[in-house]
């Protein structure tokens, strides 16, 4: 039968092809529209041979138009297409906007050797998500999809939620990212926790990733015997083929048949990754789908004349009608039983429950109402921890301008009663104990049935703007009277106010300062502005001069002033001088690292610097001689003549020793009568040798101390850096102590450098 079909097919084909010339004449190319449900290089790659294939079948040219929604309206629109290929609910869409030829065909896919002429909606999430395993775990969720107009990639899955109980209209956040392809990036990113695509979409992501298979898990899957494809909800007719009115019938036809002549196995079958075409299926569950979630074309009511509302709801307007005549004679009713209840209105009027500003009632001087406002001021829970008491028993017992609160609330209710309105701040004790501020007003209420007339008491909270007050008295006296200068600049930095700290380091009187730039570190100037603004504060120490030109030493800090919009306003300086700490702080250095006879490096300074005179011969390849020397006879001076005089013959061997050594050489005092000397850049060992020459004559030459002429030899030893083996500061020291004491060993005075052997 099938074989019939096609040969009858092919025969009228045939007969199509040899009038092809006459309908060529009309139409020089057909216009074939496709909808982009995935990239635009995918669908032209994949539906580019089915342009091909019509082009031979038809013998007219046909140009393939791959539109997004708005570009397929906008080209019907201009009738700039002769056919096209969409989802349903689209077609539902165009069919309602104009008129059409009528479906010609209906898309048919095919999958690992299935064919369907169906479709269907998947909800997916990712394989990490163990929060959402059901339809109902979806409520909340956000959601990527291609767009509400797609019916395998919002409508089907939406319609299926709403049969679970979910509306994702109202309850998820939707993000409309325009493609298939785009959904599926959206969940595995994390940008979305749920994701709708169509039927066959991922079957084919996987083919081009089979890790992919690994790293989603669909939701809702329904297991439907012959439909190739993973499906979360009930399946749909495929895209159908539709064609515009303009177009000719006899090419109209032509196209029809040439589609339904493909078979699975023609290349633009296989391109497309379906198997064909089959005549045009029944598509009132889209339009079913399509009224249920009130989307285009039904998405809007149908209008309604008054003559249709009065026939259809006739006997509701009656009702209606029937219901406010008793509404109108229930008003008259109340409104006389209103004036029967007079009395307990008035006092109603009197007093605003709901009002926030606290507001009492006082009678004889007395609480007989309040608001719950009120008693939340105070921290009462019930009115009547307030009622009975007047206004003294909840204020302590004087107010601040000295008053006893009884006396003066006394007076002031005085001048109620002969008919003013007062206003005055006071102070309230609450029930934790605690005090608050409030702006106080009594005003009489004058009412012609009572007797004793009442007194109307509100009050507005002011403890925020009082204790902001105190603060600013605070931060003025500590503005006046802080011992650390401090300035303030406006936003360009330039000064606005300086306090009498200020004055007093700088000797700049203040309209000298106001107006100008405070003192800032040359090599950084309006950069410390910049750094405030930008990190909120600056700080640091530098020098500067007073205006007598003294030097001194301070230490500032920049910090940004900030608006109540949070945006910096003014900047405020705080420095202090610190030239006596400084100075301090230099003597701590010196005594640390000097000697404090000699004025020579000691034994710490002089292993920081053994340290990098060592990396630097490392670095350079430069020889570096470590030297160790000792004083030989200076115990016999230091007993003979005391140790002033031994002071004494230290200072002048080490001027001598000093003088005798290069700018670059390094010469510490260890301890006692023991020093070591760094010698830098040896260039051969002769130049060591005569340099060590020196020192001996230098040290042996005559001292005259304390009126008596004394002399004195040194022995020294001495080791090379670097060696065969690396060695630390250390090690080259005791190295040199060792040579110093073969030295002495071989008759003093003379120098002897490092011999491992030896050793």
């Amino acid at each position: 039968m099938k074989r019939w079909v096609l040969g009858y097919l092919a025969f009228a084909a045939l007969i199509l092809s040899a009038t092809g010339t006459t309908l060529a004449q009309g139409f020089q190319e057909v216009r074939f529209g496709i909808y982009a449900y995935r990239p635009d290089f995918i669908m032209k790659e994949r539906y580019q041979p089915l342009a091909d294939y019509l082009t031979g079948r038809i013998g007219i040219p046909v140009k393939l138009q791959v539109l997004d929604q708005e570009q397929m309206r906008a080209a019907l629109a201009s009738n700039q297409l002769d056919f096209f290929l969409t989802n349903p609910s689209q077609f539902l869409v165009i069919r309602s906007e104009r008129s059409l030829t009528g479906e010609l065909a209906t898309l048919v896919r095919k999958h690992d050797g299935v064919a369907t002429a169906s479709l269907g909606g998947v909800i997916f999430t990712a394989a990490t998500r163990n929060d959402i395993s059901d339809l109902s775990d979806v409520r909340g969720r956000t959601i990527a999809s291609p767009g509400l107009h797609f019916l395998g990639g919002f409508q089907t899955q939406a319609l299926e939620l709403k049969g679970a109980g979910v509306d994702v209209l109202n309850n998820n956040r939707i993000k409309l990212v325009r493609s298939h392809d785009r959904v599926v990036r959206s969940v595995l990113t994390g940008d979305a926790e749920v994701g709708f695509v169509r039927t066959g979409i991922l079957e084919e992501m996987i083919a081009d990733d089979p890790r992919l298979a690994d790293r989603i898990r669909i939701l809702n899957r329904q297991n439907l015997t012959g439909f190739p494809y993973a499906v979360s909800t009930r399946l749909y007719p495929e895209w159908p083929v539709a064609a515009l009115p303009h177009v000719d019938s006899d090419i109209v036809r032509r196209v029809a048949s040439a589609l339904f002549a493909i078979e699975e196995n023609y290349p633009a079958a296989l391109s497309a990754g379906i198997a064909g075409f089959a005549p045009p299926a029944d598509y009132q569950s889209v339009e079913y789908l399509a009224r249920e979630l009130r989307v285009e074309p039904y998405d809007e009511l149908p209008k309604l004349t008054w003559g249709e509302l009065v026939g259809q709801y006739w006997g509701w307007l009656m009702a209606t009608f029937i219901l406010v005549l008793l509404l109108t004679g229930s008003m008259l009713w109340l409104r006389r039983k209103k004036r029967e209840l007079a009395a307990e209105q008035r006092r109603l009027r009197r007093l605003i429950l709901s009002w926030p500003q606290p507001m009492l009632m006082l009678r004889g001087g007395e609480f007989v109402d309040s608001n719950r406002a009120a008693l939340e001021l105070l921290r009462y829970a019930m009115p009547r921890s307030l009622l009975g008491k007047d206004i003294a028993a909840f204020s302590p017992q004087t107010q601040p301008d000295g008053d006893v609160s009884r006396q003066k609330i006394q007076r002031l209710l005085q001048r109620v009663d002969r008919g003013e309105v007062v206003q005055v701040e006071w102070v309230f004790r609450r029930s934790d104990g605690s005090e608050v501020w409030v702006d106080m007003t009594l005003a009489p209420v004058h009412e012609t049935d009572e007797p004793q007339p009442h007194v109307l008491c509100s009050w507005y909270d002011i403890t925020g703007r009082k204790e902001a007050e105190q603060r600013q008295r605070m931060a003025a006296s500590v503005f006046d009277h802080a011992r650390e200068a401090i300035f303030i600049t406006d936003l360009h930095g330039l000064i606005i106010d300086v306090n009498d700290a200020y004055v007093e380091i700088t000797g700049r009187a203040r309209a000298d300062a106001i107006g100008r730039l405070p003192p800032l570190p040359l090599e950084e100037g309006t950069g410390v502005f910049a750094s405030a603004r930008a990190h909120g504060f600056w700080s640091g120490e530098f020098a500067n001069k007073r205006r007598d030109g003294e030097r001194f030493n301070m230490a500032l800090t920049v910090s940004g002033v900030r608006d109540e919009r949070g945006a910096i306003s003014h900047f405020m300086g705080i420095f202090s001088d610190i030239t006596r700490l400084k100075a301090q702080e230099k003597e701590l250095r010196t005594m640390a690292h000097y000697d404090a006879l000699t004025h020579l490096p000691n034994r710490v300074l002089f292993t920081d610097r053994m340290q990098q005179v060592m990396a630097q011969a490392r670095r350079q390849d430069d020889l570096l001689a470590v030297v160790y020397i000792d004083l030989d006879q200076f115990k016999p001076v230091n007993d003979a003549f005391g140790h002033k005089a031994g002071d004494e013959l230290l200072v002048e061997v080490a001027n001598r020793m000093r003088a005798e050594l290069r700018e670059e050489d390094t010469l510490a005092r260890l301890g006692g009568d023991e020093f070591a000397a760094l010698i830098v850049n040896i260039s051969e060992p002769t130049v060591l040798e005569n340099l060590l020459a020196r020192l001996l004559h230098a040290i042996s030459e005559p001292v005259q101390v304390a009126g008596h002429l004394v002399q004195v030899s040194a022995s020294i030893g001495f080791t090379l850096y670097p060696q065969a083996e690396e060695l630390d500061g250390d090690q080259l020291l005791r190295q040199a102590d060792q040579a110093m004491y073969q030295a002495k060993k071989q008759g003093r005075n003379r120098y002897c450098g490092f011999d491992s052997a030896a050793s």
